[in-house]
């Protein structure tokens, strides 16, 4: 038992001897640390006050072919002279990564998570109306294939559960959220994505529409490359949207929708751990069933460090 233990404990040691007298990369941990603000609005409505205030931090760890990450996530209306907000939620959330297969060829990844929404209700005079935590838990596959020269095919499908108070924040109790596509690679400066993306809410009981919804959109990308800044001019396009959030009246016919977006994004690199994006952008809404018409806006800064 003794040798057992002792061979156990000097196992690390022999590996490492082996790897440096075969010149093998050594396996270290990289860190990233970020944190960003996020403000959106809708021109001419009350209930967003002065838009949505949306700060946020996250730690990614990475270990060769795992990978961790943790994020705090918090958004609610907020009325800035006043100094005071509406009804908000914290979103805590943690996700495990394991990389399965990576070369410049293929890549194929796995991730599993966990999120929690800790919902603080407000009333319109603003006092406290209680609250609510539902919890999700997700499972990820990702994906990278390149198909012939500068063309590639990526993307990742998730799919959720939703338990707890779902009644009082209103979500279903499923959901399923991809992104795939193409990404042509004209040169070292320029590519073009080209990717469809789909959110689905359901509920596992066909006896309930609470929370339900559906977006389909084309999503397409220029990024540009110029040495340590890239700009990416982008846009979204409804291709079909729907939703029923009014769980209340469960079973209420759903409302057609129709979002369209532009945007920029730039992402600047200091080639030090530092990094820095920017970004803003403009949706015009149609709603159907009034036939009312909406300017949307959304606006966020990041930095993050990794070391």
């Amino acid at each position: 038992m003794n040798a057992i233990i002792r061979t156990l404990l000097l196992l690390p040691v022999v590996c490492s001897q082996y790897a440096q007298a075969q010149d093998i990369p050594e396996t270290r941990w990289e860190y990233t640390l970020g944190a960003m603000y996020e403000t959106e609005n809708v021109e001419g409505q009350a209930e967003d006050m002065d838009g949505l205030y949306e700060p946020s931090v996250y730690f990614n760890a990475a270990y060769g072919p795992w990978s961790i990450n943790l994020a705090m996530y918090q958004e609610g209306p907020v009325n800035y002279s006043a100094m005071s907000r509406g009804t908000w939620f914290n979103r805590p959330e943690f996700n495990l990564r394991y990389q399965f297969i990576d070369n410049p060829d293929y890549t194929l990844g796995f991730t599993g998570g966990i999120r929690n929404y800790g919902y603080h209700f407000k009333n319109a005079d603003g006092s406290p109306a209680g609250t609510a935590n539902t919890l999700r838990y997700k499972i990820q596959p990702d994906w990278r294939a390149k198909l012939h020269g500068n063309l590639t095919f990526e993307g990742w499908l998730a799919w959720y559960r939703f338990i707890n108070d779902l009644e009082q924040t209103g979500y279903s109790d499923s959901r399923v959220e991809t992104e795939t596509g193409f990404t042509y690679q004209f040169n070292d400066t320029v590519s073009l994505q080209v990717h469809y993306y789909l959110e689905r809410g359901y509920n596992a009981s066909d006896s309930h529409k609470q929370g339900e919804f559906n977006t389909n959109e084309a999503r397409i990308f220029l990024p540009v490359s110029l040495g340590s800044t890239t700009l990416t001019p982008y846009t979204r396009l409804t291709i079909d949207r729907w939703s029923n959030w009014d769980w209340q009246e469960d079973g209420a016919d759903s409302e057609d929708h129709d979002y369209n977006r532009l945007g920029l994004l730039v992402a600047h690199d200091f080639n030090n751990g530092l990094a820095m994006t920017l970004e803003y952008a403009c949706e015009w809404q149609t709603h159907r069933e009034g036939d009312t018409h909406d300017i949307f806006h959304y606006a966020g800064i990041g930095v993050s460090y990794a070391f």
